[in-house]
């Protein structure tokens, strides 16, 4: 299997630090007004085995999407008080004031400690800002894992990236259970599709859904677990999906499985027993985006598209001649994935994503 890491961990520390010192890192959004995508993408193009690459990128990613200001501070939110936080968690507004937190609570205790106590309480809402919140927290955790001592420029990153994951926090309806009859394949296959029209702001922020019973009871079915792998079953299905309905965009449909193996990253540092809440979260936001975004046709979910996919190397070397953020990050994950639980849908999926997106 090709690896996906590069073999030499001090020069992909290096490397990244000086990326995330290039970045403006207090920034939450950037031109066109979308989430800041240096970091992630820096950190996955490093992923791919292209260090030597990361700093030209970093540069061109700034000089093509000028930083939007954070919003200035409203009020310090004390971490102790539940009811104080609560109140100000899915405010954009609060961003800075989030920051702050996180800011303060790194320096007072190990990273590890603050992503065990607020990761379990940030995950019903990860699907807020197409989960970018929970995906710009999960490459910071990467570079911190990179060398034994934490660096500032580090901890910086993943204070923003809890921070915009905090104050982007947007739940969905319905209870995700795990005690449904429906298995993965058929639930995705047979989500309902709410009535238009919806623009596409509309659907990233996943208006369609408000309110919408069919969702609720859709996303309530699923049957448990099938397999020792579930966030496979899940990325898996989700790979199909992305192939199913090839006229969706590829842009917002990659965010089914890219958290997925950001996922991943998060539970090396959470305590015992988050998974199944990692599962029901990934799912429920997973199955929310292809319903806001897919039209509704019969799909078969159960089978991969019976062509040949590329190999692992010339997917990387077409992402890394792409350039965009959304091209590399998808490959990067699909490749993790695909590693776990080799199948052809991975490969096809990230090849898919990288021959619709606009290259630099």
């Amino acid at each position: 299997m090709t690896p996906v890491r590069p073999p030499t961990r001090t020069a992909r520390a290096d490397v990244l630090i000086a990326a995330l010192e290039l970045l403006p890192g207090s920034t939450f959004l950037d031109g066109p007004g979308m989430a800041v995508h240096g970091p992630m993408g820096a950190e996955a193009l490093s992923g791919l085995g292209h260090d030597d690459e990361v700093v030209a990128w970093v540069e061109a990613y700034v000089d093509r999407h000028p930083p939007h200001d954070p919003p200035p501070p409203v009020a310090r939110i004390d971490a102790t008080d539940a009811d104080e936080w609560r109140a100000a968690i899915g405010d954009l507004a609060r961003l800075t004031d989030w920051r702050d937190l996180f800011t303060a609570a790194l320096s007072d205790g190990p990273w590890t400690d603050v992503l065990a106590t607020w990761v379990p309480r940030l995950l019903p809402g990860y699907g807020g800002f197409l989960t970018h919140g929970l995906l710009r927290t999960a490459h910071a955790v990467r570079v911190l894992e990179t060398g034994p001592e934490p660096r500032p420029a580090a901890l910086a990153e993943l204070a923003t990236g809890l921070a915009f994951w905090s104050g982007s926090h947007q739940t969905l309806p319905g209870r995700v259970r795990l005690d449904g009859t429906v298995p993965v394949h058929d639930a995705v296959a047979g989500l309902p599709r709410p009535d238009g029209p919806w623009d596409p702001v509309e659907r990233a922020f996943f208006r369609p859904l408000d309110g919408h019973d069919g969702f609720a009871a859709a996303v309530g079915a699923l049957a448990p677990p099938w397999s020792d792998d579930p966030l496979g079953d899940l990325s898996l299905v989700f790979a199909r999906a992305l192939l199913a309905w090839p006229e969706a965009p590829t842009d917002a449909l990659l965010h089914t499985i890219t958290p997925i193996a950001a996922s991943r990253t998060l539970l090396r540092h959470l305590p015992e027993g988050v998974g199944a809440a990692v599962y029901a979260a990934a799912w429920q936001v997973g199955a929310g985006i292809l319903a806001c975004f897919t039209p509704a046709r019969p799909v078969d979910l159960r089978r991969t598209p019976d062509r040949e996919p590329p190999a692992p190397p010339e997917l990387i070397a077409r992402a890394v001649a792409n350039r965009a953020p959304h091209a590399i990050k998808i490959v990067e994950a699909c490749l993790q994935e695909h590693a776990l639980r080799p199948d052809p849908a991975y490969l096809l999926a990230a090849d898919h994503v990288v021959a619709g997106t606009d290259p630099w």
